[in-house]
Protein backbone atom coordinates (compact mmCIF):
# COMPACT_ATOMS: atom_id res chain seq x y z
CA UNK A 1 0.00 0.00 0.00
CA UNK A 2 1.72 3.24 -1.03
CA UNK A 3 2.16 5.88 2.07
CA UNK A 4 1.88 9.68 2.90
CA UNK A 5 4.97 11.54 3.25
CA UNK A 6 4.42 10.95 7.02
CA UNK A 7 4.46 7.30 7.09
CA UNK A 8 1.12 5.90 7.22
CA UNK A 9 -1.42 4.81 4.84
CA UNK A 10 -2.98 7.30 2.53
CA UNK A 11 -6.75 7.45 3.73
CA UNK A 12 -9.16 5.06 1.41
CA UNK A 13 -12.15 6.82 -0.13
CA UNK A 14 -15.73 5.04 -0.49
CA UNK A 15 -14.90 3.99 -3.74
CA UNK A 16 -11.34 1.73 -2.53
CA UNK A 17 -11.96 -2.12 -0.94
CA UNK A 18 -12.93 -2.24 2.36
CA UNK A 19 -13.46 1.41 3.03
CA UNK A 20 -16.74 0.53 5.00
CA UNK A 21 -14.59 -1.00 7.46
CA UNK A 22 -12.18 1.23 8.39
CA UNK A 23 -12.94 4.17 10.95
CA UNK A 24 -12.84 7.35 10.24
CA UNK A 25 -11.57 7.33 7.03
CA UNK A 26 -12.33 9.91 4.78
CA UNK A 27 -14.62 7.56 2.75
CA UNK A 28 -16.90 7.50 5.57
CA UNK A 29 -16.77 10.89 6.00
CA UNK A 30 -17.71 11.77 2.97
CA UNK A 31 -20.57 9.59 2.33
CA UNK A 32 -21.99 11.44 5.93
CA UNK A 33 -21.47 14.95 4.76
CA UNK A 34 -23.00 13.84 0.91
CA UNK A 35 -26.13 12.28 3.11
CA UNK A 36 -26.96 15.03 5.34
CA UNK A 37 -26.54 17.94 2.47
CA UNK A 38 -28.66 16.29 0.04
CA UNK A 39 -31.60 15.83 3.19
CA UNK A 40 -31.28 19.65 4.08
CA UNK A 41 -31.46 20.01 0.42
CA UNK A 42 -34.41 18.07 0.03
CA UNK A 43 -36.26 20.47 3.06
CA UNK A 44 -35.37 23.66 1.58
CA UNK A 45 -36.82 22.51 -2.06
CA UNK A 46 -40.12 22.23 -0.32
CA UNK A 47 -40.09 25.83 1.23
CA UNK A 48 -43.28 28.45 0.20
CA UNK A 49 -43.01 30.12 -2.46
CA UNK A 50 -42.05 33.32 -1.16
CA UNK A 51 -38.70 31.83 0.03
CA UNK A 52 -37.75 31.47 -4.13
CA UNK A 53 -34.50 33.04 -3.96
CA UNK A 54 -33.44 31.96 -1.32
CA UNK A 55 -34.46 27.98 -2.03
CA UNK A 56 -32.85 28.19 -5.16
CA UNK A 57 -29.63 29.68 -4.37
CA UNK A 58 -29.46 28.24 -1.01
CA UNK A 59 -29.88 24.27 -2.28
CA UNK A 60 -26.95 25.66 -4.71
CA UNK A 61 -24.78 26.88 -2.00
CA UNK A 62 -25.69 23.67 0.49
CA UNK A 63 -24.44 21.43 -2.55
CA UNK A 64 -21.13 23.22 -3.32
CA UNK A 65 -20.41 23.42 0.53
CA UNK A 66 -20.03 19.44 0.86
CA UNK A 67 -16.75 19.27 -1.48
CA UNK A 68 -15.47 22.25 1.21
CA UNK A 69 -16.52 20.66 4.26
CA UNK A 70 -15.05 16.89 3.00
CA UNK A 71 -11.56 18.28 2.59
CA UNK A 72 -11.63 19.77 6.01
CA UNK A 73 -12.60 16.49 7.66
CA UNK A 74 -9.54 14.92 5.69
CA UNK A 75 -7.36 17.32 6.47
CA UNK A 76 -8.20 17.47 10.20
CA UNK A 77 -8.23 13.41 10.18
CA UNK A 78 -4.63 13.25 8.87
CA UNK A 79 -3.55 16.08 11.30
CA UNK A 80 -4.85 13.79 14.12
CA UNK A 81 -3.44 10.83 12.54
CA UNK A 82 0.11 12.40 11.85
CA UNK A 83 -0.32 13.81 16.01
CA UNK A 84 -0.82 10.16 16.77
CA UNK A 85 2.20 8.67 14.44
CA UNK A 86 4.64 11.21 16.20
CA UNK A 87 3.35 10.25 19.96
CA UNK A 88 3.08 6.64 19.64
CA UNK A 89 6.28 5.86 17.36
CA UNK A 90 4.90 2.90 16.10
CA UNK A 91 4.55 1.58 12.87
CA UNK A 92 1.25 1.72 11.67
CA UNK A 93 0.54 -1.88 11.30
CA UNK A 94 0.96 -2.63 15.06
CA UNK A 95 -0.71 1.25 15.95
CA UNK A 96 -4.40 -0.09 13.99
CA UNK A 97 -3.56 -3.96 15.56
CA UNK A 98 -3.18 -2.77 18.95
CA UNK A 99 -6.43 0.09 18.94
CA UNK A 100 -8.69 -2.62 16.49
CA UNK A 101 -8.49 -5.70 19.22
CA UNK A 102 -9.26 -3.79 22.29
CA UNK A 103 -12.72 -2.30 22.56
CA UNK A 104 -11.67 0.53 25.27
CA UNK A 105 -8.90 1.35 22.93
CA UNK A 106 -10.98 1.62 19.65
CA UNK A 107 -14.31 3.43 21.66
CA UNK A 108 -11.78 6.40 22.33
CA UNK A 109 -10.21 6.17 18.88
CA UNK A 110 -13.38 6.49 17.20
CA UNK A 111 -14.76 9.42 19.50
CA UNK A 112 -11.49 11.30 18.85
CA UNK A 113 -12.03 10.98 15.10
CA UNK A 114 -15.41 12.01 15.65
CA UNK A 115 -13.99 15.11 17.77
CA UNK A 116 -11.43 16.27 15.23
CA UNK A 117 -13.56 15.77 12.31
CA UNK A 118 -15.92 18.57 13.91
CA UNK A 119 -13.49 21.26 15.26
CA UNK A 120 -12.02 23.60 13.85
CA UNK A 121 -9.52 24.19 16.51
CA UNK A 122 -6.27 23.34 15.35
CA UNK A 123 -4.23 22.85 18.93
CA UNK A 124 -7.87 20.35 19.57
CA UNK A 125 -6.84 18.08 16.68
CA UNK A 126 -3.58 18.04 17.93
CA UNK A 127 -3.81 17.43 21.23
CA UNK A 128 -6.22 14.57 20.31
CA UNK A 129 -3.89 13.01 18.16
CA UNK A 130 -0.90 13.12 20.84
CA UNK A 131 -3.70 11.83 23.28
CA UNK A 132 -4.39 8.60 20.75
CA UNK A 133 -0.93 7.98 20.42
CA UNK A 134 -0.76 7.62 24.04
CA UNK A 135 -3.44 5.18 24.04
CA UNK A 136 -2.23 2.86 21.82
CA UNK A 137 1.13 3.10 22.64
CA UNK A 138 1.05 2.09 26.44
CA UNK A 139 -1.69 -0.13 28.45
CA UNK A 140 -1.08 2.09 31.53
CA UNK A 141 -2.28 5.36 29.60
CA UNK A 142 -5.34 4.17 28.29
CA UNK A 143 -7.44 5.06 31.21
CA UNK A 144 -6.25 8.46 31.51
CA UNK A 145 -5.75 9.15 27.70
CA UNK A 146 -9.50 8.37 27.36
CA UNK A 147 -10.63 10.48 29.33
CA UNK A 148 -8.87 13.28 28.05
CA UNK A 149 -10.11 12.69 24.51
CA UNK A 150 -13.34 12.94 25.97
CA UNK A 151 -12.39 16.02 27.61
CA UNK A 152 -11.42 17.04 24.37
CA UNK A 153 -14.59 16.60 22.75
CA UNK A 154 -15.73 19.00 24.83
CA UNK A 155 -14.04 22.20 24.11
CA UNK A 156 -13.72 24.44 21.44
CA UNK A 157 -12.08 27.84 21.06
CA UNK A 158 -14.31 29.81 23.73
CA UNK A 159 -13.57 27.58 26.60
CA UNK A 160 -10.18 28.03 26.08
CA UNK A 161 -10.60 31.65 25.94
CA UNK A 162 -12.03 31.97 29.20
CA UNK A 163 -9.37 29.07 30.90
CA UNK A 164 -7.17 31.51 29.78
CA UNK A 165 -8.59 34.39 31.37
CA UNK A 166 -7.95 32.66 35.00
CA UNK A 167 -4.37 32.60 34.17
CA UNK A 168 -4.52 36.35 34.36
CA UNK A 169 -3.08 38.50 37.06
CA UNK A 170 -4.46 41.27 39.54
CA UNK A 171 -3.43 44.61 37.70
CA UNK A 172 -3.90 46.54 40.45
CA UNK A 173 -0.75 44.45 42.24
CA UNK A 174 1.82 43.54 39.18
CA UNK A 175 4.77 41.18 40.47
CA UNK A 176 2.78 40.30 43.85
CA UNK A 177 1.43 36.88 42.97
CA UNK A 178 -2.12 37.81 43.33
CA UNK A 179 -4.30 36.07 40.78
CA UNK A 180 -7.50 37.93 39.06
CA UNK A 181 -11.07 36.42 40.26
CA UNK A 182 -13.63 36.82 37.99
CA UNK A 183 -17.63 36.64 38.68
CA UNK A 184 -20.13 35.29 36.22
CA UNK A 185 -20.55 39.13 35.20
CA UNK A 186 -16.93 39.89 34.28
CA UNK A 187 -16.47 36.64 32.30
CA UNK A 188 -19.55 36.85 30.26
CA UNK A 189 -18.44 40.29 29.15
CA UNK A 190 -14.92 39.47 28.60
CA UNK A 191 -16.39 36.75 26.80
CA UNK A 192 -18.90 39.06 24.77
CA UNK A 193 -21.66 35.99 25.36
CA UNK A 194 -24.79 36.28 27.00
CA UNK A 195 -26.52 34.00 29.08
CA UNK A 196 -24.54 31.01 27.16
CA UNK A 197 -21.42 32.02 29.59
CA UNK A 198 -23.37 29.50 31.86
CA UNK A 199 -23.10 26.47 29.44
CA UNK A 200 -19.20 27.08 29.55
CA UNK A 201 -19.21 27.87 33.15
CA UNK A 202 -20.67 24.55 33.51
CA UNK A 203 -18.74 22.34 31.06
CA UNK A 204 -15.46 23.60 32.60
CA UNK A 205 -16.26 23.18 36.32
CA UNK A 206 -17.67 19.00 35.04
CA UNK A 207 -14.14 18.99 33.54
CA UNK A 208 -12.11 19.97 36.18
CA UNK A 209 -10.74 23.23 33.92
CA UNK A 210 -12.75 25.90 36.46
CA UNK A 211 -13.68 26.13 40.17
CA UNK A 212 -15.80 27.81 41.73
CA UNK A 213 -14.36 29.62 45.32
CA UNK A 214 -16.22 28.98 48.09
CA UNK A 215 -16.87 32.63 50.20
CA UNK A 216 -15.18 30.91 53.30
CA UNK A 217 -11.65 30.38 51.19
CA UNK A 218 -11.07 33.85 50.08
CA UNK A 219 -9.20 36.25 52.01
CA UNK A 220 -9.61 39.23 53.30
CA UNK A 221 -7.17 40.80 50.51
CA UNK A 222 -9.50 38.83 48.14
CA UNK A 223 -12.69 40.08 49.85
CA UNK A 224 -11.95 43.76 49.79
CA UNK A 225 -10.57 44.29 46.36
CA UNK A 226 -13.03 42.51 44.29
CA UNK A 227 -15.87 43.68 46.54
CA UNK A 228 -17.32 40.35 47.78
CA UNK A 229 -20.00 40.23 50.07
CA UNK A 230 -21.29 37.15 52.34
CA UNK A 231 -24.35 35.53 52.54
CA UNK A 232 -27.29 35.74 50.77
CA UNK A 233 -25.39 38.84 48.82
CA UNK A 234 -22.80 36.70 47.59
CA UNK A 235 -22.05 36.07 44.07
CA UNK A 236 -19.55 33.26 42.99
CA UNK A 237 -15.88 34.01 41.74
CA UNK A 238 -14.04 31.77 39.69
CA UNK A 239 -10.55 30.78 39.54
CA UNK A 240 -8.50 27.83 37.55
CA UNK A 241 -9.34 24.26 38.26
CA UNK A 242 -7.17 21.44 39.03
CA UNK A 243 -6.20 20.14 35.30
CA UNK A 244 -6.03 23.78 33.99
CA UNK A 245 -2.33 23.89 33.85
CA UNK A 246 -2.27 20.48 32.39
CA UNK A 247 -5.23 21.21 30.13
CA UNK A 248 -2.49 24.09 28.35
CA UNK A 249 -0.02 22.37 28.14
CA UNK A 250 -1.65 19.54 26.18
CA UNK A 251 -3.04 22.13 23.78
CA UNK A 252 0.41 23.31 23.45
CA UNK A 253 -1.07 26.87 24.75
CA UNK A 254 0.67 29.48 26.37
CA UNK A 255 -1.31 31.73 29.35
CA UNK A 256 0.72 34.99 28.31
CA UNK A 257 -1.94 36.23 26.19
CA UNK A 258 0.51 35.35 22.77
CA UNK A 259 -1.88 32.84 21.96
CA UNK A 260 -5.07 35.32 21.89
CA UNK A 261 -2.56 38.21 20.33
CA UNK A 262 -1.87 35.39 17.17
CA UNK A 263 -5.33 34.39 16.23
CA UNK A 264 -6.31 38.18 16.16
CA UNK A 265 -3.61 38.70 13.88
CA UNK A 266 -4.63 35.56 11.94
CA UNK A 267 -8.08 37.08 11.81
CA UNK A 268 -10.24 34.59 14.05
CA UNK A 269 -13.58 35.52 14.23
CA UNK A 270 -15.18 35.91 17.95
CA UNK A 271 -15.22 38.39 20.84
CA UNK A 272 -11.38 38.01 21.75
CA UNK A 273 -10.48 37.92 18.23
CA UNK A 274 -12.38 41.66 17.31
Amino acid sequence: MESSKDGYPWQVTEHDPGAGGQVGTTGISKIVVDTAIDTVAAAIGGAAPPLAPWVAGGATFIKAMGPRLYAHQQINLDTMMGQARLSSGMEFEDFTATVENDPERLLSFVAACDAARRTALDEKIKALGRAVGDLARDDALVDESAIWIDLFSQIEAPHVRLVLALFEMDPEYPGQGYARLWNRSELRGRLGLSATVNILLNTLISVGLLREIPYEELTPHDRARWGVSGGSKYRPVYTKGPLANEFLERLQIPTDGSWLAQRQGAGATGPAAS
